[in-house]
């Protein structure tokens, strides 16, 4: 699993989406705080452990 992280309109407006092996994908959260509000969300949710790439 790995998850993708998207700009939505602007780099402060991002989601990140899970996509598993399969390359299924679900939403996992939406921020409009910045990249440091996001990856304490995803730290929060205890899936720190997988690759996080902004795309």
């Amino acid at each position: 699993m790995k998850i993708l992280v998207y700009e939505n309109g602007s780099k402060s407006k991002l989601i990140a989406v899970l996509v598993e092996e399969n390359g299924s994908e679900r939403e996992l959260v939406r921020t409009e705080k910045g990249r440091d509000d996001l990856l304490n969300l995803i730290d929060d949710m205890n899936m720190s452990h997988l690759t996080v790439r902004f795309i």
